[in-house]
């Protein structure tokens, strides 16, 4: 597993060998910067990724992963904030470049204050890379009328025997879920910190004790 933690979250270049895994965790609670990874994937070889984004300012991060042998996967899970002015983008790319490659790709959000996030996803498979699976799911809650979140998933089919699939949701808590929460006796803070652990928390599970400990920390105070 390969862990980098603010300042050690750098542009890189990885590769997977075959049937090797790869196991990428970034977790971030600083100033952010703009941060390109390119990861290349191997015959059989997996690619499991996963960043905790708690940073400040304006940023860009870019994911590419190319699935260059055949049985190739990969997977990358992002959860974060953008909170105050923040600006942030986040871009993750499949490229399915060999037959029987699969990449699944999940980004949750929430934006907060004047600030915005945005998700740009794009599941390319290109042509005869036949029996190849793709998805995408991208949600960002907004919590205030200053703050702005947009979803932009993408999908490029070459190929007719592949699945691909994606889906994107902007909007704000669900009103029924705090009501129902505020029935109970709970306050309207606790009720929206306590939905928002609940969106935010499945990242967690990706981290060692201490890193998780830390991310746990940042959901429950407020970000």
């Amino acid at each position: 597993m390969l862990t980098l933690v603010d300042e050690q979250i750098r542009d890189l270049e990885l590769e997977v060998n075959p049937g090797e895994t790869l196991e990428l965790r970034l977790a971030s609670f600083a100033a952010t910067k703009n941060v390109k990874i390119h990861v290349k994937v191997q015959n059989n070889g997996i690619f499991d990724g996963a960043f905790a984004d708690f940073s400040k300012g304006e940023s860009k991060f870019e994911l590419i992963v190319e699935l260059l042998g055949e049985g190739a996967k990969a997977s990358w899970h992002y959860a974060g904030v953008s909170d105050g002015k923040s600006n942030k983008t986040i871009e993750a790319s499949a490229q399915h470049l060999s037959p029987h490659t699969s990449a699944q790709i999940s980004q949750y959000g929430i934006t907060t204050g004047e600030s915005r996030l945005t998700f740009v996803g794009t599941s390319h498979i290109h042509e005869k890379m036949v029996r190849s699976e793709t998805s995408q799911k991208e949600k960002i809650i907004v919590f205030d009328k200053g703050s702005v979140g947009q979803c932009s998933p993408i999908l490029k089919i070459d190929e007719n025997d592949v699945v691909a699939s994606h889906s994107a949701i902007v909007g704000k808590l669900s009103d029924e879920h705090i009501f129902y929460m505020r029935s109970r006796g709970i306050d309207l803070d606790s009720a929206k910190r306590l939905l928002t652990l609940g969106y935010l928390k499945p990242v967690i599970a990706y981290f060692d004790e201490e890193l998780g400990e830390r991310i746990l920390a940042h959901i429950e105070g407020g970000f």
